[in-house]
């Protein structure tokens, strides 16, 4: 399994944690099940999701100014 620390910086985690209504501890746990993303860039996130208006896919997501896109899908139940 992949260092979330090697991935995410502790001031993004506990950015995006308050923007996705989360913990730091539930965010990182999101990120290592896979339920919430990180794309180290927007060019990544186009390339999976395109680029458009709204993403009806997503729950919701975040895009920081140092580029990196925080992505939470919609959960299928």
């Amino acid at each position: 399994m992949e260092n979330i620390a090697d991935i995410v910086h502790i001031g993004e985690l506990i950015a995006v944690s308050k923007v996705f209504h989360l913990n730091p501890f539930q965010m990182i746990t999101s990120i290592e099940e896979g339920s919430v993303e990180v794309f180290q860039t927007k060019e990544s996130f186009f390339a999976k999701y395109g680029s458009k208006e709204s993403y009806d896919e997503l729950e919701d997501w975040c895009e920081l100014n140092n580029g990196k896109v925080f992505t939470k899908p919609k959960s299928v139940n």
